[in-house]
């Protein structure tokens, strides 16, 4: 019983991580304006003042890139791991080593791109702690992503369809 327990217990971690495995975007795969696209937020969570060190990408979990009427939308979930290199160092392309029980952050990004000169249109980036998300954060950032997603978009829609989006807050 006991070793039919373990044995189970095995596989199902066996799967688990192959699952993980299939659901990571591997760096070398993502586009230029992707690679933008961390480089903004990298930005952003490098200029907090409560961030002492650099923490750099682990994890892709998904990448897209869409075309609209108005311009280029980029989504991006990341993962990323505090290192033992300072904040001032993100910029630099050195390796740094990932801090033992260091800080993850699981950041959503959603920017919005002008098609002509690649100038951001709208952008939305969520750095937290992997702790703190939870299922109204996944529903809020969802929200968000969709609002810079429809940024400058004209066309059809239902009556009503934006009104809530473009109320004031």
């Amino acid at each position: 019983m006991r070793m039919e327990l373990g044995i189970t217990w095995c596989l199902l971690v066996a799967v688990g991580l192959i699952v993980a495995a299939e659901e990571q975007v591997p760096m070398s795969e993502l586009s230029d304006l992707q690679n933008k696209t961390l480089a903004l937020a990298a930005e952003e969570l490098h200029s907090k003042k409560h961030i002492n060190n650099r923490f750099q990408v682990f994890s892709v979990q998904e990448a897209t890139e869409e075309d609209y009427s108005a311009g280029v939308f980029v989504r991006l979930n990341v993962m990323k791991r505090q290192t033992n290199c300072p904040k001032s160092q993100w910029k630099e392309g050195r390796e740094c080593g990932a801090v033992n029980q260091g800080r993850v952050f699981d950041c959503c990004i959603c920017i919005k791109y002008h098609y002509g000169n690649r100038a951001v249109l709208s952008s939305f980036i969520d750095c937290v702690l992997s702790r703190h998300v939870n299922p109204e954060r996944q529903r809020k950032r969802s929200d968000q992503c969709k609002s810079v997603k429809r940024k400058n978009e004209t066309g059809f829609a239902l009556p009503g369809e934006t009104s809530f989006s473009k109320s004031p807050k």
